[in-house]
């Protein structure tokens, strides 16, 4: 789904019209299907016109998120081709996303351009505390983009962008509450207000959900509660500079319950209840300053973020074990653009950035797994940019990063985009490097009864590409893509089960992806819209055996209907066999098929008036007994009512 009018940007460059430069300038001028002219700020290091985009993307617009009311965003991202969703058990549980058949610390999550992962973890977003209260719009970029946005981007991009759930000017608020099965208390209340001067906006969401129990042999159940506020301003201090602040705090606890590894317990390898929890905090912030130069033809960006995130383990109300992770970002990127003689425009950016990392983990028996270790890293990007007759469109970026304990790396990248006139059909290709630095815990974690770190692990590095077509049609309400993908993936850090205690090695081989993703949205009428997507991933080892929680085969499918006051939407999911990894004592294999399953949806809204409106939502409608991680159980039908109220301008 995409939006029909461009979207404003706040997240990167708040001047977003003037930093798409002279190539976005030109696309709009042209008789091109609205759906294109669309602006997304992840395919390059500026934001541009959709049109001009050589990668694969799908956007979820605010209207898409209103409709089809998840809490969660992992369980829309379902909806979208080259995406799989692994989640260990019920609301809260770790829940992992892989793009491309990729690992799932090779997905970079950007929150307001915050880079929102753990930075214990590797960079690695854990999505069971990411909700979708207070966001406007999400941007998925598939494909190898370390050479645009650094380490973690092997499989892709995800920008979250927070924002009004609807479009206002001057001042808003709006206040939601929702009740339902599992013990779900939900509610959202946000507000900002807009003017000449910028724009400034906030939100907090509460979640408290009871839950089901994780285990399928022991019932009890698992609850978790989530806090989340943020908050974004952006001042024009002149016509020249403006300036702009995000900040985001989430604080969550969910309980646990975890896998029997007693060798010989006759529930060995299967999940089993037990008295433990997990609490999380994340810090975000970020603070920037732009300056256009030249009537905007040259920008400057200076700004500095910070992610910093803890995690406790507790066991009887105890605190058994910990992590900390805190990452600081300085960056300095500069665009320039120009115009040579024909119908050629050219802009170019420049980036210099530094990274400062520390790691922490704690243990209550103290000893070896007590530590504290740190990194930084220093790096530096290129990016070109030409935009020729309006119709075909090049980037090439190249990225150096220097880290202090691995070997300099460098990434590069290019893209080319042909739209031919009067046709609505757009020919793309993209290439490009990638690389994924080990996280803290694969290089020094230790457990003397069951892990050892390997502080000789090397990074990961892709090599992928991909080739595409799209048609925009139905007077550019409509866009069906086609796109074919092919990555391979060195140095894969895998565990080493050989050994005992056991630990992580680099494999010898070359790991492999390739695969199709099929899509099409269109918004034909204005009370109608509809999207569809399936994607067949081959994800192989370097011993061709089968990687484990990558479907080959996903789909999915949603309508929205809208009449008179009220909206009824409708989707589905599905999610074909998989492999994943079990410990069952009494059989001797080391992997199991997952069964297949359909997830259904049902949500509606009915406007009492106009600023008072009911919501209802049922979720998995066919009441699945299904897994996303083998021994996790998944919770059942569920439904779900609640009540919105609008305050402010319309």
């Amino acid at each position: 789904m995409t939006d029909q009018k461009p979207t404003r940007i706040t997240c990167f460059h708040p001047t977003a019209v003037a930093a798409v430069l002279l190539s976005a300038s030109a696309v709009a001028q042209t008789d091109v299907p609205t759906i294109e002219d669309e602006i997304v700020v992840t395919a390059s290091r500026v934001p541009q016109a959709r049109l001009s985009v050589g990668s694969a993307i799908d956007i979820l617009n605010t209207q898409y998120l209103i409709d089809r009311q998840q809490p969660f965003l992992s369980d829309l991202l379902r909806d979208l081709p080259g995406l799989a969703v692994n989640q260990s058990g019920p609301a809260g549980a770790f829940t992992q996303v892989r793009m491309r058949g990729s690992e799932a610390n090779h997905t970079l999550v950007l929150i307001d351009g915050i880079e929102a992962g753990d930075p214990f973890n590797g960079g690695e977003l854990e999505f069971a505390h990411l909700l979708t209260g207070g966001l406007a719009r999400v941007e998925v970029l598939r494909g190898p983009q370390s050479a645009l946005w650094g380490s973690e981007a092997i499989g892709g991009v995800i920008n979250v962008v927070t924002g009004p759930p609807r479009d206002v000017t001057g001042a808003w608020g709006d206040a939601w509450a929702e009740g339902g099965s599992f013990g779900t208390a939900r509610g959202i209340l946000q507000g900002g207000t807009s003017g000449p001067w910028g724009s400034t906006r906030a939100s907090l969401s509460y979640s408290d959900i009871r839950g089901i129990s994780a285990s399928t042999v022991q019932p009890e159940r698992d609850g978790y509660d989530n806090v989340t506020a943020s908050a974004f301003s952006d001042f024009a201090v002149s016509e020249d500079l403006t300036l702009s602040f995000a900040g985001r705090y989430v604080s969550a606890t969910a309980e646990q319950d975890s896998q029997d590894f007693t060798f010989g317990s006759p529930t060995q390898g299967l999940v089993i209840d037990s008295d433990s929890e997990r609490e999380s905090e994340r810090w975000y912030g970020r603070a920037a300053a732009d300056l256009a130069t030249l009537d905007g033809q040259w920008m400057h960006r200076v700004s500095a973020g910070v992610t910093d995130s803890s995690n406790d383990s507790l066991s009887g109300g105890g605190v058994t074990f910990g992590s900390d992770g805190r990452k600081w970002d300085v960056e300095y990127q500069t665009d320039v653009a120009f115009s040579a003689a024909g119908d050629v425009a050219h802009s170019v950016s420049a980036l210099l950035e530094y990274e400062d990392l520390v790691y922490a983990y704690s243990d209550a028996r103290g000893g070896p797994e007590n530590q504290r270790q740190s990194a930084h890293q220093w790096s530096a990007a290129l990016e070109y940019r030409a935009a020729i007759a309006e119709q075909v469109f090049l980037s090439a970026a190249l990225r150096r990063d220097d880290p202090n304990r691995f070997t300099s790396e460098t990434t590069y990248r290019a893209t080319a985009a042909w739209a031919i006139a009067g046709t609505g059909v757009k020919l793309r290709a993209s290439y490009g490097t990638g690389v994924a630095q080990p996280n803290f815990f694969e290089l020094f974690g230790f457990n003397p009864n069951f892990f050892v770190g390997n502080p000789d692990l090397q990074p990961e590095k892709s090599e992928g590409w991909d080739i595409g077509a799209d048609y925009a049609f139905a007077d550019g309400l409509g866009l069906a893509s086609i796109t074919y993908f092919d990555a391979n993936l060195k140095n894969e850090i895998a565990t080493d089960f050989s050994v005992f205690p056991f630990t992580v090695i680099n494999r010898a081989g070359t790991s492999t992806r390739d695969g199709l993703e099929l899509a099409v949205s269109v918004d034909a009428l204005e009370e109608l819209s509809l999207a569809a997507s399936y994607t067949y991933t081959d994800a192989k080892d370097d011993f061709g055996v089968q990687e484990v929680r990558r479907p080959k085969h996903m789909g999915s499918l949603n309508v929205a209907y809208r009449f008179a006051r009220a909206t009824v939407d409708v989707g589905l999911n599905y999610n074909g066999t998989m492999q994943d990894n079990e410990f069952i004592f009494a059989t001797p294999e080391t992997l199991v098929t997952l069964d297949d399953y359909i997830l259904g949806t049902l949500s509606a809204s009915y406007r009492l008036t106009d600023r008072i409106e009911v919501t209802a939502r049922a979720e998995n409608l066919f009441d699945e007994t299904y897994q996303d991680v083998f021994g996790f159980a998944a919770p059942g039908i569920g439904v779900y009512a609640g009540v919105r109220i609008r305050l402010g301008q319309e």
